[in-house]
């Protein structure tokens, strides 16, 4: 199929052959590597084929030798679509305006890409590229990378990093947050680690300060489970040194519980579709949109609709400013009907766990038991989760270096 393609713009010519000596003929197109296609054996002293135009402008040498007549029967391929029609000057000129349009297309910008990650102000990065005339349609070449890198790292303070990439009609716009300084902690840092939730500790890690539980222990929510005060560990420690504090750190993993009620009503709207569905499609040259239907885009009564839009792409980097839009409608009644309690449990569950992994800031769920019941029609969940999470907090300490018992000094008399 290809091969084909190929041969077709070169151009195809369907050949007739006439001649007491067909097998001279073919011997020496056999012998100048003139290749013939598709030969049909017509009469005793005539067959079909099919050659290439090259191939035929060179049977003009044989002409002497070949001691034949040949006819053309037909004529395919883009050299003779050409010739057709070269005295149609305006489909060359509308040719040669397409070209011109599609290259000046690809010059500007069509698409932009940006990231804004927590902490950079997106809607001031955009303001100061439009006032810097950047935005969609402008030229490719009308942008200094450099000259745009130093005006935003100098105009928003809140950025650290900022690069603008030009990938064909793509601009990439990447950007990162300034780091803030820390404040000054007043307290000089020191905060005990309390327990968020109730639970029982099954891990702990701690990296500084004293523990004040061990894994298997019940905590309640605010219970200290490290403490900030660091005591010396032995006797001759505490003769050198004193207690002290420090900004007590670590991960407290235990297992917790959680208690949910949800509701849901039994009686629900079910849909119907009441007839075919509808496409309708629409043309959006930059901010126009061209309707390729009749009446208004507005819809009258209950239906779905689902809208696409694919983007003219000549390839990964080349986007053109044109839009396909594509909407299915679907029309639709709704009739009431009752649900059984059974039939939603599933989605009732379903929309526990979600709210109980929404206030879990690190953990998972690791089991649920759940009972369903009606009352006033509805259908009422009510579930234990039980989760595994880390319930560590880290709170401020009130203490100072004034609160720490100080050690006692005493005076050895002199033996002289």
């Amino acid at each position: 199929m290809v091969s084909r393609w190929i041969r077709l713009c070169g151009g195809i010519l369907t050949v007739r052959v006439r001649g007491a000596e067909l097998e001279r003929f073919l011997n020496l197109c056999t012998q100048e590597h003139i290749r013939l296609r598709h030969i049909e054996r017509i009469d005793i002293d005539e067959l079909h084929a099919e050659i290439s135009l090259y191939d035929f402008c060179r049977l003009a040498r044989l002409k002497k030798r070949k001691r034949c007549r040949i006819h053309i029967l037909r004529r395919r391929g883009l050299p003779f679509l050409l010739y057709r029609m070269r005295r149609r000057y305006a489909l060359w000129g509308g040719l040669l305006l397409l070209c011109l349009v599609c290259y000046e297309l690809g010059t500007r910008i069509w698409v932009i890409e940006t990231d804004f990650p927590q902490g950079v102000d997106g809607y001031a990065v955009l303001e100061e590229l439009d006032q810097l005339g950047i935005g969609v349609g402008t030229k490719s070449s009308d942008i200094d990378a450099h000259a745009v890198k130093v005006h935003m790292m100098t105009t928003l303070d809140d950025l650290k990093f900022f690069a603008v990439n030009v990938d064909g009609n793509i601009l990439s716009i990447q950007t990162a947050a300034a780091t803030e300084v820390p404040e000054v902690d007043q307290n000089n840092g020191v905060r005990n680690v309390v327990a968020l939730r109730d639970g029982v500790i099954d891990k702990m890690i701690v990296r500084r300060g004293t523990a004040k539980c061990k894994p298997g222990d019940a905590v309640l929510a605010g219970d200290i489970l490290v403490d900030a005060l660091v005591e010396p560990k032995d006797e001759q420690q505490s003769e050198l040194g004193t207690p002290q504090l420090v900004d007590a750190n670590a991960d407290i993993w235990a297992s917790t519980r959680y208690t949910v009620t949800r509701k849901m009503a039994l009686e629900a709207d079910k849909k119907h579709k009441t007839g075919a569905s509808k496409t309708r499609y629409a043309i959006c040259f930059g901010k126009t949109r061209i309707n390729l239907y009749f009446g208004s885009s507005l819809i009258q009564g209950n239906c779905d609709r689902i809208i696409s839009i694919e983007t003219v792409k000549l390839n990964d980097h080349l986007v053109l400013p044109v839009s396909l839009y594509r909407e299915t409608i679907t029309p639709y009644t709704t009739e009431p009907v009752m649900h059984e309690a059974a039939d939603v449990q599933p989605q009732l569950e379903y929309g526990a766990q979600r709210a109980v992994e929404a206030q879990l800031a690190e953990g998972s769920v690791s089991s649920m038991q759940a009972d369903v019941s009606e009352e006033d029609g509805a259908a009422v969940l009510r579930a234990t989760v039980w989760c595994y999470e880390q319930i560590a907090e880290s709170v401020e300490d009130g203490r100072t270096e004034a609160d720490l018992p100080q050690k006692d000094e005493t005076e050895q008399p002199d033996e002289s």
